[in-house]
């Protein structure tokens, strides 16, 4: 229900409005003066304003200004008299919506609510909208007939069915978890509002909170207006949460509650806000390993693991490489101007038994490179990388093939090692601790005594 904040010193001209406005069926809260207006506006959440010009004391056009600097989003429609059109005018220069004119009909009323509500909708739409187009491409496909990712079909299609479920997928990096996240999302009722994404390792603990939940004006130094957080940002549609795995403890409280009670609560505010949205959370972890680790709340595991999807790595599923192989093909052919029709049966038998870390993604980033550089018409052996050959693993640099008669320092070999591969491992995951610790299978304090021993650089 939308609440419509009604400001003008005059009872009776509010008591018209409330009444016009409760029929329509929004909620109408009301004040008499500039002040008055700016304390609920800070405290509560209002979609729209209707601000008379003629407050007494504090002009309309200062309460509008005061309003925009709190909320530059918020729409606010002008109620003036005959002789302060010209005002009016000046308020529309300022940012409000539009104004009328007393006195007034109640039809007049309803149109201009109904149009800025809409207008504000459509606002959030296109802000959506824009963000999307700044983000990366989703860059998997969903192809494949083997039985394992029949079953992801089959689940995905049930659970797009049931809107309000909320989905735990789980699966190697670069299996193709956002693309499942999307099926769920464009399957379902809700394709049509809003799929927002957010990579949970991405930020610290304090924005990561702020672009989830969003944040009042003045919540903390930089916070000069009122931000809208991503959970409501996808009202009525899908937010989803990729690397879940990777939230902060004291985060994961909070979105616990949000999973129970759907509501949020922006940083730095008073009010509850209600929620509509689907949450799809994803992940590359173990979460039942992080949980024995005390890494991840079970709870919170269990509120998200409502309807589970497993992508399985592509070593899993073999027979599926033919067809992906051939769909990068057409793509990166047509996109590079090239006539690559086929790859060679002595080619197709190395990629089928290459072990594929990478997954999906490392497969399309071969063929990616492969149509960049190579001119014939058929891959062959000759034209893939070293990698998919299978080269015998070497000795770790700096390790002697067998010990001198001098004998060797093993203290110093070891640390040498040590600090080599915690490098590569650094290298891997970004510069990411939790990830780093986890790929050398090492406690986090040790991983970061470790990178002080070192002066080995790494993000707090």
């Amino acid at each position: 229900m939308e609440r419509i904040l009604i400001v003008d010193d005059e009872a009776f001209i509010r008591e018209n409005l409330e009444r016009i406005l409760a029929e329509d069926g929004y909620r109408p809260l009301s004040a008499a003066d500039g002040d008055e207006a700016l304390r609920q506006v800070s405290e509560a959440e209002v979609d729209l304003v209707l601000l008379d010009l003629n407050l007494g004391p504090r002009s309309g056009l200062e309460v509008l200004a005061a309003l925009r600097d709190i909320d530059p989003e918020l729409l606010v429609i002008i109620i003036t008299g005959y002789g302060t059109v010209e005002s009016a005018v000046e308020a529309l220069k300022m940012g409000a919506y539009d104004y009328i004119k007393k006195p007034f009909k109640a039809d007049a009323i309803r149109l201009i609510v109904k149009l800025a509500l809409e207008t504000r909708s459509l606002r959030r739409e296109v802000r959506h909208l824009r963000r999307e187009s700044k983000a990366p491409p989703a860059d998997l496909e969903m192809i494949g007939t083997s039985p394992a990712m029949l079953q992801v079909y089959h689940q995905v299609r049930e659970v797009a069915k049931h809107e309000t479920a909320t989905v735990l997928i789980t699966g190697e990096s670069g299996t193709g978890k956002e693309l499942v996240a999307r099926a769920v999302h464009d399957l379902s009722r809700r394709k049509e509002r809003p799929f927002v994404e957010i990579n949970c390792g991405s930020l610290p603990f304090n924005l990561l909170e702020t672009e989830l939940f969003g944040h009042e004006r003045g919540a903390f130094t930089d916070a000069k207006t009122r931000k809208i957080g991503l959970f409501e940002e996808a009202s009525g549609g899908t937010i989803f949460l990729d690397e879940i795995g990777e939230m902060d403890m004291g985060l994961q409280v909070k979105l616990l509650r949000v999973l129970e009670d759907r509501r949020i609560r922006r940083l730095g505010g008073t009010r509850n806000i209600d929620i509509d949205a689907r949450v799809v959370a994803a992940t590359n972890r173990d979460l039942k390993g992080a949980i024995a680790a005390r890494e991840f709340r079970e709870d919170l595991y269990y509120r998200l693991n409502v309807f589970p999807i497993h992508l399985p790595p592509l070593r899993e599923r073999r027979e599926d490489i033919p067809p992906l192989l051939d769909h990068f093909l057409k793509r990166f052919s047509r996109e590079f101007h090239k006539n690559i029709r086929e790859v060679s049966r002595d080619a197709l038998d190395l990629l089928m038994r290459y072990h594929w870390p990478g997954n999906v993604r490392e497969l399309r980033n071969l063929v990616e490179r492969i149509c960049i550089m190579y001119q014939d018409e058929v891959i062959r052996p000759e034209g893939l990388p070293k990698e998919i050959f299978g080269d015998a693993p070497r000795r770790a640099e700096g390790i002697p093939s067998e010990i001198p008669p001098a004998g060797i320092d093993l203290e110093k070999l070891v640390e040498n090692l040590e600090r080599e591969l915690i490098g590569k491992a650094l290298t891997i995951t970004g510069g990411n601790v939790a990830k780093t610790a986890r790929l050398l299978n090492v406690a986090r304090g040790t991983l970061r005594y470790k990178l002080e021993k070192y002066r080995l650089a790494a993000p707090d």
